[in-house]
């Protein structure tokens, strides 16, 4: 087991306990969860492990072997001399990264029909994301953490950006920096919204400074926002750090409970199919004709 392999194990073992612990306690059931949201979870975890985070490692060692002789490690000098200021770095450039992409992905339609097409893939990738068990009735749960379709992998700059830091040497850095990132995203995904118990306390020091974490870090309510269907669909679209949503891309949105809604709305074929909601590339309905 590589350390990629690690990295993506330790985040999965924790996304399992959790799923079983949401399924345990009754919070995927009722249509929150169907048999088909359980299928696409697996398909598309199985298919990040095992096919394309190796295949964007080895895309990136090969290109750079090639055209950067002597390039492998050649950062690692950072991770041993000056491990918690890069970590730190990465932590924070990667998820601004992350959140750019996602927020190319949910913003308004560009102008520019090249640009479109591009935002068409984002888009139609990402769909999946946001599908929620039954209509009206799902939710978002932990097993939609890695759930989108079969390009969002190799198209979000993120990604590519983790595995250059791996190839560079900053062997610790992405380790520390990825795991953190992915359990944070994780735990943002379940339904365990105890933010709300702070946004709503009694006291009102607490509400205020529960209010000023939340301009600063991603709490689970605030993505379950970003899950609802309606107005804030759109908003929270960074993971783990909502200051660049507050800072940058103008999308946070603080609310005091949780969506009545979530989910987008999906058609018959997909309601019925993993496979078309996985490997769907019909990316007509978002070019302006």
């Amino acid at each position: 087991m590589d350390l990629n392999d690690l990295v993506g194990a330790a985040v999965l073992g924790y996304i399992f306990l959790a799923a079983i612990y949401e399924w345990a306690s009754g919070r995927s059931a009722n249509g929150v969860r169907t048999a088909q949201d359980w299928k696409i979870a697996g398909l598309t975890t199985v298919m990040m492990v095992v096919i394309q985070r190796p295949l964007v490692l080895l895309i990136i060692s090969y290109t750079l072997t090639l055209l950067v002789p002597g390039s492998a490690g050649s950062l690692a000098w950072l991770d041993n001399q000056y491990f918690w200021p890069t970590v730190i770095a990465f932590f924070c450039l990667e998820e601004l990264i992350h959140g750019a992409g996602h927020y190319f992905a949910h913003c308004k339609r560009p102008k520019h029909r090249w640009a479109q097409a591009i935002q068409a893939v984002y888009k139609l990738s990402h769909r999946p994301h946001h599908f929620s068990g039954d209509d009206e009735r799902g939710k978002v749960t932990v097993t939609q953490t890695f759930t989108n379709g079969w390009l969002w992998w190799l198209i979000m700059p993120n990604y590519w950006f983790q595995l250059l830091a791996l190839y560079l040497g900053l062997v610790d850095v992405f380790l520390w920096g990825t795991v953190a990132k992915g359990l944070w995203a994780a735990h943002t995904h379940t339904q365990w919204n105890y933010d709300l118990y702070f946004h709503n306390h009694r006291w009102a020091w607490v509400r205020k400074t529960m209010w000023a974490l939340a301009h600063v870090i991603t709490f689970p309510t605030q993505h379950h926002q970003h899950h609802a269907r309606g107005r804030n669909s759109a908003k929270n679209v960074c993971g783990s750090l909502a200051l660049y949503d507050w800072l940058i891309f103008d999308t946070l949105a603080i609310e005091t409970k949780k969506p009545e809604i979530y989910g987008w709305r999906q058609s018959e074929r997909e309601q019925k199919s993993v496979l078309y909601r996985y490997f769907n590339t019909d990316l007509k309905k978002y070019l302006k004709t």
